[in-house]
């Protein structure tokens, strides 16, 4: 274990903590593979705990809001707080214990409303771990060429875990009881555990708290009242937008959209999800080696709105008629959505070490907690203007959103990452 801990922690001005990274990786595999285990196991699950198909869609949106609501409460009120007071290290620990032990639990459900309790406190554990593993990579590159190596590290954490979510869907496909797939779920995340009892926080955090600087409790609601703080962290969160625009609706609602484009073959949502996440892997390294090449966070991640804007315009102004260009579509989108990465190391850039954690662990969360507003604007809009019409406004609106917002933000490759914010 001993030497388990040096080469972790090889936290040098000139060597990459390479292990620190793939840990971080694995991890994210495992909490992507966790937190959409509930859409890729909902048509069995919900029917092997009785209940009726003209309900089921309704209540697996209540069963998923009480995860995302789980997720945002952990963010918020737990692993952020502590990351920055305590240390990011604990939270790659016990945020991997809560979501693990919550999936061997949800092997036990028994009706609806264990099912959505159990998901609660999974998605208190699944708030922890994107943000606290991007923190504590990007605070321990070397000095040298920081920014460049930032965004290759964080590219290889954000590659391996979209896999997550094809596996969980090729899982699915396999006829796997879905309990055992739950099953299977919670073990990973105790494997993973295991494998990072021995790392330790980063350079930057340590000397931090070795200046008494970090070792006060964060005042969130003071953070979040602070006017230049807020508007910055706002910019953060809207730059994700077209995210979950793409994920939680065009591509779940796979089967509602096709009829309404008139295809007589329908197109299977489990498979839309493997082809949109396998190319939001793709899309990942792309995007991560273009920020490298082009030496601009900024400049990569509008070029990757474009292209997501670019899939969703294809979805509705030129709607597809066979599931093979159904999926095409999600291929296009998905490509452009390879930014989220980037989008989350660019958040960490923004600001400074005693509430950088907080942040990166947050707005990853909140940007999935978009879906709610977005659901919300498209249920509202489609009676008066019909699914498709509906969907491009909001899907206009967020595009536009997220590329006002980068534009907004200053250029984090380049960033010096050494500094506190005054709160």
């Amino acid at each position: 274990m001993k030497i388990m801990e040096t080469t972790v922690t090889q936290d040098t001005e000139n060597k990459i903590p390479w292990l620190l990274v793939i840990f971080s990786a694995v991890g994210y595999f495992v909490d992507l593979f966790d937190t959409f285990l509930l859409p890729a196991l909902r048509v069995n699950s919900l029917k092997d705990l009785g209940v009726p198909d003209s309900e089921s869609f309704a209540v697996y949106t209540m069963i998923m809001n009480s995860q995302l609501a789980g997720m945002v409460v952990g963010a918020f009120f737990l692993w952020g707080p502590v990351a920055d007071t305590r240390g990011r290290k604990y939270i790659l620990l016990w945020s991997i214990i809560v979501y693990s032990v919550a999936n061997l639990l949800t092997a036990g459900v028994y009706d609806s409303f264990s099912y959505a309790i159990i998901r609660f406190f999974a998605g208190i554990g699944l708030g922890g771990e994107l943000g606290a593993g991007v923190t504590l990579v990007t605070e321990a590159m070397p000095a040298k060429e920081q920014g460049k190596d930032r965004g290759i590290a964080t590219m290889i954490i954000g590659f391996f875990g979209m896999f997550g979510v094809v596996t969980a869907a090729a899982l699915a496909q396999t006829g796997l009881h879905w309990r055992i797939i739950y099953i299977i779920g919670g073990v990973m995340g105790i494997g993973i555990l295991m494998l990072r009892a021995g790392i330790h926080d980063s350079r930057l955090f340590v000397q931090n708290k070795a200046t008494n600087q970090t070792a006060r409790q964060i005042d969130i609601l003071r953070f979040l009242f602070s006017w230049p703080h807020v508007l910055k962290y706002i910019a953060c969160i809207l730059v994700g937008a077209p995210t979950f625009f793409v994920t939680g609706l065009l591509v779940p609602g796979a089967p509602e959209f096709a009829r309404e484009f008139g295809m007589t073959e329908l197109p299977k949502p489990t498979t839309a999800l493997i082809y949109t996440y396998t190319s939001i892997a793709i899309g990942d390294i792309l995007c991560g080696l273009l920020s490298k090449i082009i030496l601009s966070r900024k400049y990569a991640l509008l070029t990757f709105h474009f292209i997501t804007g670019m899939g969703i315009a294809s979805f509705l102004v030129l709607p597809p008629q066979t599931p093979v260009e159904f999926y095409l579509r999600c291929i296009i989108a998905g490509t452009g959505i390879g930014f989220w990465t980037n989008m989350v190391t660019n958040a960490a850039e923004q600001f400074g070490t005693n509430v950088r954690a907080t942040v990166t662990i947050t707005v990853p969360n909140l940007v999935r907690f978009l879906l709610f507003p977005i659901s919300a604007a498209f249920i509202a809009l489609k009676p008066e203007l019909g699914i498709v019409s509906a969907a491009a406004v909001v899907g206009g609106t967020c595009s536009t959103l997220a590329i006002v917002m980068t534009l907004i933000l200053r250029d984090g490759l380049r960033a010096d990452l050494k500094y506190n914010e005054q709160i």
